[in-house]
């Protein structure tokens, strides 16, 4: 995945606070981008004004050669992300639930609205979880399975979602 769109629209969903931008921008260089921006940005530090690190991290981007994707892009690409941190164990069905159910609504494909739609409603799951321990089971199996079928188009929908960033910058 195209490193500078991973950080762009972590930054837009919050997984990547302003303050870390300074950092990541650092990292970028490590695995060889460059652009003046983007140096800047890297020798700032965390408590420097919020407005200008966002300001260097959007004027990095664009010399980049992409754009920070819009509110719903990103959104698809946590979902897309939050499938791969469940089918991998790293995340469990509770706390990918938790940030879906944050207000994460945006979904464009069937793998991805039946992931919105595996996840439920939180007072229907937070009913099971005490009430019927086996339902609670069978969600977790079928968010799971809804993660696995997501994960298998998570290279093209998120390429295709840089790609149109790219094309977006110009």
């Amino acid at each position: 995945m195209d490193q500078v769109f991973a950080v762009a629209w972590q930054y837009v969903v919050g997984l990547v606070p302003p303050e870390d931008l300074p950092m990541e921008a650092a990292q970028l260089l490590a695995i060889g981008l460059d652009s003046p921006a983007l140096r800047d940005l890297a020798g700032r530090t965390r408590r420097e004004d919020t407005a200008e690190i966002e300001g260097l991290f959007r004027q990095a981007v664009g010399e980049l050669g992409t754009a920070i994707p819009d509110e719903e892009s990103a959104e698809r690409c946590l979902l897309h992300y939050l499938a791969g941190q469940l089918a991998a164990d790293a995340k469990t069905p509770g706390e990918v639930a938790a940030r879906i159910w944050q207000g994460l609504t945006a979904a464009q494909t069937g793998p991805e609205r039946a992931f919105l739609l595996a996840v439920g409603d939180e007072y229907h799951v937070d009913f099971i979880a005490d009430a019927h321990p086996h339902a609670f089971q069978a969600w977790e199996i079928e968010l799971r399975s809804a993660a696995e079928q997501l994960c298998q188009t998570t290279s093209a929908e998120v390429g295709a979602l840089s790609e149109r960033s790219r094309s977006a910058a110009g």
